[in-house]
């Protein structure tokens, strides 16, 4: 969206009316602005996503007014919004896997799925949970269609969007905000682009297919280089679209979460998931990985749990699957690892020296070795491929 003057105009001028209005106004003219813009893109899905939002809204403190049947309520607006995601966005890639015509099954992913899917059930969990009491719909219908971060994230919660609403115009926020936009404008369209495989030459594969096809005679070194580089971008390139949302947040008084903090200088890989898409991690800490250990006192099978439910996040393919299955595998292991470690006097002074830096270099690697999984052009198997090749192994 932001390569086109149509979104930069519906930044600037809704921005300028917004602050032009009456307070008990604003959230209502930019949930409408942010509306009428996204259903310019995609006019069924995201008119589609007002009878969710409704519905969520209405039915959803259900679960507080009546204690007795709040597990089934909550139960019935999760299994349904699910049950849309997956018609929507995974049944047409699995009947497409298995090579069967799909009629009545939509081609086209509504916009923003992944993301308002999240927040509705974020939103009915922890309205349950009673966590969220004040609400509004003109708040709530902004909370869920403002329209900077309603493709790319962060994934917002909503108790935190509703405490982060400036009251009145501030010089300074606004500044912050151009700077952050800035800094996301320069990230996505000058340094992603100087490391972006298919434009580095060297010798490096463009892409992962054309990697696969010099499979035969590709040396270690630019299997490395094509995977170091893909990570690179992609962190560039999706910082950068957080940066932009996040920047753009708050030339309305809105501060968003945060979704990264320089992954790239991660000291082991669990630190790494705490610097990396943050609120993807927080919110599948907080909707997979505490559920599942409550119910089977098991941390490991949470952990894989919760990255599988990442991967197949991002997308319905062998590759995103193994994706999850690589981060929790290096995650659990590292986890064991370490509580061995703990013990030893050597390892608690490397915990307080330059030596805990050390894994820094270890933990990028590692992190770069997960995107032959998720750059994987035809599914698993290509994906493996890709990683046997890194590690020196031609199939």
């Amino acid at each position: 969206m932001i390569q086109t003057g149509t979104f930069w105009l519906v930044v600037f001028g809704s921005a300028v009316v917004y602050w032009l209005l009456p307070r008990p106004l604003r959230l209502g003219f930019l949930a409408l602005a942010s509306y009428f813009y996204l259903a310019s893109i995609d006019p069924v899905g995201v008119t589609v996503l007002i009878g969710w939002t409704v519905l969520f809204f209405y039915v959803a403190p259900a679960t507080v007014r009546d204690r007795d049947k709040a597990g089934m309520v909550l139960s019935a607006l999760v299994v349904a919004i699910l049950g849309y995601l997956i018609w929507q966005k995974y049944l047409p890639a699995v009947l497409d896997l298995m090579g069967r015509a799909s009629p009545g099954v939509a081609v086209a992913v509504p916009l923003g799925i992944s993301y308002f899917t999240f927040k509705l059930i974020h939103y009915a969990v922890e309205t349950a949970r009673g966590n969220i009491k004040d609400r509004s719909l003109p708040q709530f219908f902004c909370y869920i269609f403002l329209f900077p971060i309603f493709t790319a994230g962060p994934i917002e919660r909503f108790e935190h969007f509703r405490a982060n609403i400036a009251d009145r115009f501030e010089a300074q926020t606004a500044a912050e905000g151009l700077i952050r936009i800035g800094h996301g404008l320069i990230k996505i369209f000058l340094i992603a682009q100087l490391v972006q495989p298919s434009h580095f030459g060297m010798g490096v594969p463009p892409t992962a297919s054309a990697l696969l096809e010099q499979a035969d005679g590709i040396p270690v070194w630019r299997t490395w280089a094509f995977l170091i580089l893909t990570y690179l971008y992609a962190y560039l390139d999706f910082s950068a679209y957080s940066d932009i949302a996040i920047g753009t947040s708050r030339l309305f008084g809105i501060r968003i979460m945060e979704n990264f903090r320089l992954p790239v200088l991660a000291q082991n890989i669990t630190d790494f998931w705490k610097r990396w898409h943050m609120t993807l991690a927080a919110w599948c800490q907080s909707y997979v990985y505490m559920p599942v250990l409550a119910r089977t006192r098991m941390p490991y099978a949470a952990v894989y749990a919760t990255f599988i439910a990442m991967g197949l996040w991002h997308g319905a393919t062998g590759g995103w699957f193994l994706w999850g299955v690589y981060h929790a595998s290096g995650v659990a292991g590292y986890t064991m690892w370490a509580r061995r470690m703990r013990g030893r006097p050597w390892w608690r002074k490397a915990q307080g020296s330059l030596w805990k830096h050390m894994g820094i270099p270890l933990t990028f690697l590692f992190v770069a070795g997960s995107y032959a999984f998720s750059s994987a052009p035809e599914g698993a198997w290509s994906g493996i491929r890709i990683f046997l090749l890194a590690l020196g192994i031609r199939t």
